[in-house]
Formats: C-alpha cells, structure tokens, sequence
C-alpha cells in the first residue's frame, strides 16, 4: 500500500516541483495538494493521509497549522518543508509536532527517502542549523 501524501505549499511552481518529484517515487501517493493551512486540514479529513508536508509561512501554516493537525489528526506525520532556515524556527515546528524539517535551501537529498524516513517516525532535520537542532534536542 502507497504512503499518502498530503502536499501543502502556497508556492505553485514548488508545489508542482514536489508533485513531479513524487511522481515516479515507488510507494508514494500524492492524495492531495493545497495552498493553504485551513486546505491542508480540510485535505486531511478527506483523504486521511499518512503524511502532510507542509510549508512552514504559507497561510495558516506554522506552529499552528502542526498542532492542529496532530490535535485532529493525530496519526497524521508532519514534515515541513520551507525556505526558513534559522534554529528557532525548526525547534518550534519540532515541537509543535513535526517529525521533519527540510530546508528548501539545503534538498540536496533525495526528497522521497526524507519523507518516508519519517513517516516510519525518525527525526529528520535537513539545514544548515541541523547539527545545532540534533544537539539542542540530545540526538
């Protein structure tokens, strides 16, 4: 069965560059992609994914958008995805509840392993403040 996948990113050419970057990954399923927190909440009541990858400042996204989503969608994992790069901002989505964060800036990895890393429930943190983060958190 296909990991499902609920992409979030109120940028459509990153949104479309994710979709074609999950296209051809085995074992990923792309159920839905929106632009907006209030989308990504409405996705995931619909489709019940396995994962949300969301953009971190897209509207209604943040902190928020994480705790309300593992609030009403508990065994949904989160993996944010943004252009914010900084140590505060990876440790409050951490700690909102995010099991992922990938710095746009810093995907020279291959985007596919990162998310299903993830969705098995590892910590998987891809930006330059990662080695702080990994130290800041005891990892």
């Amino acid at each position: 069965m296909a990991l499902g996948i609920v992409v979030a990113d109120d940028n459509d050419v990153f949104r479309t560059a994710v979709l074609d970057a999950f296209a051809d990954a085995p074992g990923l399923e792309v159920v839905a992609a929106v632009g907006s927190g209030a989308e990504a909440l409405a996705a995931a009541a619909r489709h019940r994914p396995d994962l949300l990858l969301m953009d971190v400042r897209m509207p209604g996204g943040g902190p928020w958008l994480a705790e309300e989503m593992s609030r009403r969608h508990p065994a949904v994992r989160l993996v944010c995805l943004s252009a914010l790069d900084d140590q505060d901002t990876v440790l409050a989505m951490l700690a909102a509840g995010a099991t992922g964060y990938l710095a746009k800036g810093a995907l020279d990895v291959d985007l596919a392993s990162c998310v299903r890393r993830c969705a098995a429930g590892e910590l998987v943190v891809v930006a330059d403040c990662a080695p702080e983060v990994m130290r800041g958190l005891g990892v």
